[in-house]
């Protein structure tokens, strides 16, 4: 049996176009694919290269993980280990478009540095993220959830936020 047929994935492939609303031609064009190509994948005849099947999701805005249907558990772990790389990100995302204004403020008494960041992206729901967060961080703190909760509530939500940065820039 090849991994293709175990994971069904023409079968996974029809599913999630379909839910899309994409018809098999429209697909097979984004996927720079003859529609007879791309038929056979859905169909179970031959099996797509797996770069057909990063950019099928990359079309659709899901992950792999959700395409095969997944449960993968992993703890997240992002390398911001110093201020270079919080910097980093910082760039990247102003190479992308994303417009980063900003001020800062340093307290010699106290040897404070503020900085206060402004990102200009035009999604609403995006911008409900942070005072979301803040109020369930106070309820993480005060009690009213607990880490499963709370872990549960992020992990809802960075999946409400899986689209990409350059569809909004």
């Amino acid at each position: 049996m090849r991994l293709g047929e175990y994971f069904e994935i023409g079968k996974r492939m029809k599913q999630a176009r379909t839910n899309a609303g994409i018809n098999q031609r429209e697909m097979s064009a984004k996927l720079s694919l003859s529609n007879s190509s791309y038929s056979n994948y859905e169909n179970g005849y031959s099996e797509p290269p797996v770069e057909t099947i990063l950019k099928f999701c990359d079309i659709l805005g899901i992950t792999l993980n959700d395409l095969l249907d997944l449960k993968i558990v992993s703890n997240r772990s992002f390398s911001v280990k110093t201020f270079a790389d919080f910097l980093a990100i910082l760039i990247d995302l102003d190479r992308r478009g994303l417009q980063i204004k900003g001020n800062t403020t340093y307290s010699q008494q106290d040897n404070q540095l503020t900085a206060h960041l402004t990102l200009d992206i035009p999604n609403a729901q995006i911008a409900t993220f942070i005072p979301d967060w803040n109020k369930t961080n106070q309820e993480l703190a005060s009690g009213k959830i607990d880490k499963e909760e709370y872990d549960i509530w992020l992990e809802d939500t960075l999946k409400l936020f899986n689209v990409p940065i350059d569809e909004y820039l």
